[in-house]
């Protein structure tokens, strides 16, 4: 009889082992999945899949799953500006025993990180995530710690670069190259070109173009030697030089065969710039405005496609947070039942209690009336307080660029929404966050700076958005939004 349990104890532990690898290879494959759509650069699909692998991993306790999961996550949203929502994944990535164990993992999050920091602005916690970046790769073996280095080394150029530290650009450079000589050319062939690109493009800037054309000639050969797929920043830097040389005809063959090959390795994202630039290129140099136009126009309607791709990417993770907090909420509420409940209970038998007792409890029921109607005092006020903080709230949310900005906005000026979509009842989420931060008085600059565009591209949106309201060229357009919201009150 103990033999026949013990069997089918085992088989029951066999059954559960087979049963999770199953679910590990799901989710292996999931993260593969995600992997290949950050490679082409497809965004929703590296979010849904990162997402499903997430979940599951949780489900099953699969640490590695749930440390790369929240990886590629953050990849995700750092690429379409949700800088908070990256932070957390990458909080909470680093919080595994699986990132602990793994140094290639560490550098590259703190790659990341780095780049948050850099896109924000924040410069010095940039250079510590990429020095952090730096150490981690110390500690991997020989082949991929140099591999890794050079990454390090490229981030730490690149924000001396950004910041005008063309000392530090150069050392860090300089060592890119250093340890580039220790690996193998063919196998790192892209490493190499990157680099090479990287200094060609440096000296262009610097006017000095016999170094850049060295530097430039050194990636196309590695191109032709070895065909690498991917080669579009090479032949870009080629066309700036020849465009620094006033080569601007010459330089359009180059920046024709860049477009090629990002066509070709399916980047979209690249091939937008592209589009902006060449538009801006045949028309500033004159070059043919036909040419000018159909670029303009292959860009308008390349960049709506993926800002709508990049608006469903936020629309998921603004639905995973309110989703997240729904779950949230009705926890506290089935704990506030449980707790009523109990109470309830309690209060009953004190009932039954103090009716036995009543002279000697009349004092202790006055106390607890008296705490009761303190209680009550207490949290009228808590709820005071948080409605005269949702305002600075809503400011915050807009400095931060975050999703539940608007979602706070149309909640506090309902009618302003309302009044917006009188003109157009289409209008883009992009446009009424637009018009709400016009409508709290932002100047050009301020939305610049917070939504991480330039201040022509904002010029270029109000200007669209005057057409579309039929808003005077000499009204201010701020007070033509406040002007809108107080009628719509009236």
């Amino acid at each position: 009889m103990k033999k026949q349990v013990l069997f089918l104890i085992l088989c029951l532990f066999t059954f559960k082992a087979f049963s999770n690898d199953i679910k590990k290879k799901e989710i292996d494959e999931l993260l593969n999945k995600a992997k290949e759509s950050h490679a082409s650069v497809n965004l929703l699909q590296q979010l849904e899949s990162a997402m499903k692998a997430r979940d599951l991993a949780n489900k099953y306790d699969y640490d590695e799953g749930k440390t790369k999961a929240q990886f590629w996550i953050a990849d995700a949203l750092l690429y379409v500006g949700l800088f908070k929502e990256s932070f957390k994944s990458i909080e909470n990535l680093q919080g595994t025993k699986y990132y602990d164990e793994d140094p290639q993992l560490q550098s590259e999050t703190h790659g990341m990180k780095g780049k948050c920091y850099m896109y924000l602005g924040l410069t010095h916690q940039a250079i510590q995530e990429f020095h952090l970046q730096l150490a981690a790769a110390t500690n991997l073996e020989s082949e991929k710690q140099k591999k890794f280095s050079v990454f390090a080394y490229g981030n730490l150029s690149t924000i001396f670069g950004r910041t005008g530290k063309i000392d530090s650009l150069v050392k860090y450079n300089q060592l890119q190259l250093e340890t580039l000589r220790g690996l193998d050319e063919k196998e790192n062939a892209l490493l190499f070109i990157g680099v090479y690109d990287d200094m060609g493009n440096f000296y262009t800037k610097k006017l000095d173009f016999p170094k850049a054309e060295y530097y430039l000639k050194k990636s196309l050969e590695l191109v032709e030697r070895y065909n690498v797929p991917v080669y579009y920043n090479t032949m870009t830097y080629l066309g700036n030089l020849e465009q620094e040389k006033e080569n601007y005809k010459e330089g359009l063959v180059f920046f024709d065969k860049s477009l090629a090959n990002k066509k070709a390795v399916g980047n979209r994202n690249a091939v937008r710039n592209s589009y902006r630039f060449l538009a801006d290129y045949y028309a500033y140099y004159k070059l043919g405005d036909a040419k000018a136009q159909e670029y303009e126009f292959a860009f308008s309607r390349l960049n709506d496609s993926l800002e709508k791709e990049n608006r469903q990417v936020m629309d998921m993770v603004l639905a995973r947070i309110l989703n997240s907090k729904d779950k949230e909420s009705a926890t506290k509420v089935s704990k506030s039942t449980t707790i009523s409940i109990i109470v309830l209970v309690m209060s009953v038998i004190s009932i039954v209690f103090f009716t036995w007792r009543v002279r000697r409890n009349r004092k202790i029921i006055v106390q607890k009336e008296e705490a009761l109607q303190e209680t009550e005092t207490i949290n009228k006020g808590l709820v005071e307080q948080i409605g005269e903080n949702k305002f600075n709230n809503l400011i915050e949310l807009a400095k931060n660029n975050n999703p539940e900005f608007l979602t706070l906005f149309k909640e506090l000026y309902p009618e302003f929404i309302q009044a917006l979509k009188t003109y157009d009842s289409n209008l883009r989420s992009t446009e009424l966050e637009f018009c709400a931060m016009a409508f709290l008085n932002f100047s050009t600059k301020n939305i610049s700076e917070y939504t991480y565009v330039t201040i022509r591209a904002v010029q270029v949106r109000k200007n669209r958005l005057r057409k579309k309201f039929d808003i005077p060229s000499d009204a201010d357009f701020n007070n033509w939004m406040r002007e809108l919201g107080e009628k719509s009150v009236l």
